[in-house]
């Protein structure tokens, strides 16, 4: 008879991994916090403190961390007749400490504390002797409004405060898009787009069509026709599911460093991004308007920190595939043979085939009835976006000891000022820990 799970002997890693998993809980009161109100009413004695620069890298490095090369262990060539060739939808050989979407690495991230905004440009393996690099994009914490929609009113007594390193994953919509695109329109996939909301027009795909001696399948009884909202609406979903995932990472990061703080719904991303900066600030995004009525305007980038391959930093969506394809099998590039591949010599010379030239064609095509019908690239997503943070700030176990069972502060939070901060309190800690690596 098998022994069960619990008196089974793991190894330590396992032990380790399964005891930051049973603790993982959301601790959202931090030090400086107070809720005024109700059944859990209670103010901090204690002050904000902010987190310390080894503190700040074990947690980027948990989110968005670079870990040397994947290991590309893909179909790269279809069988004969087969439809399961496009391993090439790989983006980049280099990894991180999460998985990414066609290994686009979309998702980056935005950090904010006391002393400004940054984005994360870089961060190394904390073993390493290196500090992340970060661009600082303002002075001061980003404040956001404590009012809906740009902050969800559940969030707003504790969200951002004082103290506390607020994390923002942001993700690449439109380049992951541009890159499915050229899997999608393949012979192998061979899917067919209509826009519902203009007539089921063929998305500039009609020479493509099977009906019309093209490759792409326009009998709806083939299943592989989609609408335009569709297509928007599942690769976002595809893309998005990084921010998760990176937030997840830093969770449990969190609790095994023994801090407090957790995930959390943004409320308005557009306004986070920086739709109307009247208002406030938010991450600076650049808001291209459509020349089209009725059609809202396209969140494109931070220009020259963080840009999309849609115009205006590309000429034409034609230019933004060409450089894609360029990023892929150009000099330089993923599979070109100067580019690093993570396997060893293999003893067989094949090349790994490109995008084939009809599924480039129609990717233009598509690109660029985009562009022209709705002025804005993608139609009915946004270039960029952003729908999670999280949170990281130390905990006040004064407040979890008066309303909460002891086993509810686990004891690396309890620890966690003496082991890491050897017992300062915030009038001794010196300036955050995000002044150190940063670039202008």
């Amino acid at each position: 008879m098998a022994s069960p799970l619990s008196q089974t002997t793991f190894s330590a890693d396992v032990q380790s991994v399964l005891k930051v998993l049973r603790q993982r809980k959301t601790r959202r009161f931090g030090c400086g916090m107070e809720i005024p109100e109700g059944p859990l009413r209670f103010q901090s004695q204690l002050p904000p403190i902010p987190l310390s620069k080894e503190e700040l890298h074990y947690l980027l490095f948990a989110g968005v961390g670079q870990t040397g090369m994947h290991l590309g262990d893909m179909q790269y060539a279809p069988r004969r007749g087969g439809e399961d060739g496009q391993g090439m939808a790989i983006m980049s050989f280099q990894g991180r400490t999460v998985p990414s979407p066609c290994a686009a690495q979309a998702t980056r991230m935005f950090v904010t504390d006391d002393t400004g905004l940054y984005f994360v440009a870089r961060v190394p393996d904390p073993d390493s002797g290196e500090t992340p690099s970060l661009v600082k994009l303002q002075e001061g914490r980003l404040e956001i409004p404590r009012e809906m929609p740009y902050m969800l009113s559940f969030n707003q007594w504790y969200v951002n405060r004082p103290g506390a390193l607020y994390f923002i994953p942001v993700t690449d919509i439109a380049s992951v898009y541009l890159n499915l695109l050229l899997v999608l329109f393949s012979s192998e996939c061979g899917y067919f787009v209509v826009d519902t909301d203009n007539g089921n027009a063929a998305c500039g795909l009609d020479t493509f069509r099977r009906s019309r001696g093209g490759h792409l399948h326009d009998d709806m009884a083939k299943r592989r026709t989609m609408t335009l909202r569709d297509i928007d609406a599942a690769i976002t979903d595809t893309a998005l599911q990084e921010q998760a995932v990176a937030c997840q990472n830093m969770f449990l990061m969190e609790q095994a460093i023994g801090l407090g703080g957790g995930i959390h719904s943004v409320g308005s991303g557009r306004h986070l991004l920086g739709w109307e900066p009247q208002i406030f600030q938010g991450l600076g995004f650049l808001f291209v308007p459509s020349p089209i009525s009725g059609v809202r305007s396209n969140p494109v980038g931070v220009p020259d920190v963080w840009e999309s391959p849609c115009p205006p930093f590309l000429p034409s969506m034609e230019e933004a595939v060409l450089r894609m394809m360029a990023s892929k099998f150009g000099e330089g590039g993923t599979y070109s043979s100067s580019g690093s591949q993570p396997w060893t010599a293999t003893g067989t010379s094949s090349p790994i085939r490109k995008h084939e030239e009809r599924a480039v064609e129609a990717t233009i095509a598509f690109c660029t009835y985009v562009m022209r019908t709705y002025g804005r690239f993608p139609a009915h997503t946004d270039a960029f976006k952003t729908v999670i943070a999280f949170q990281a700030h130390h905990l006040d176990v004064g407040f979890y000891d008066k309303f909460y069972p002891n086993e509810s502060v686990p004891q690396a939070h309890r620890d966690h000022l003496m082991a890491w901060h050897q017992g300062d309190r915030a009038e001794e800690t010196e300036l955050s820990s995000l002044q150190e690596g940063v670039r202008p």
